[in-house]
């Protein structure tokens, strides 16, 4: 998408995460539903975008991206879902974005442990 572009194409590598959707068991050929393939993918990202900043590496996940054009590219056949975009880059000098990026350049406010968790069942 165009926004992500603005920035994006300076990363040093585009990782597509998608997640394949079925799965066959050790020994068996039977392909059978992979219900937790987006629980498995999810963790996987958190991993990388955790090991790359242990490596001193920036990573930032997008949802904007052309699907469809990322799918005929790359290739991608039936059976993966594709979930997000990730740069993957060394932190560039914030001079070099346009004033609207600049101004998004800083730590966004984060909600407390109270609004995001809760005991009892779901109707609190």
């Amino acid at each position: 998408m165009p926004f992500n572009r603005s920035w994006a194409q300076q990363a040093s590598a585009l990782v597509l995460i998608m997640s394949r959707t079925t799965f066959a068991a050790p020994g068996v050929t039977e392909e059978k539903p992979a219900l937790w393939h987006t629980f498995d993918t999810g963790s996987a990202w958190g991993h990388l975008a955790l090991q790359a900043s242990i490596s001193g590496w920036h990573t930032h996940g997008m949802a904007g991206f052309d699907q469809d054009l990322a799918r005929q590219e790359l290739k991608v056949p039936e059976g993966y879902v594709l979930h997000a975009m990730v740069a993957i880059g060394k932190l560039g000098d914030k001079a070099s974005l346009d004033e609207a990026l600049q101004a998004r350049e800083a730590p966004t406010p984060r909600k407390p442990l109270s609004e995001l968790a809760a005991e009892g069942d779901f109707s609190l």
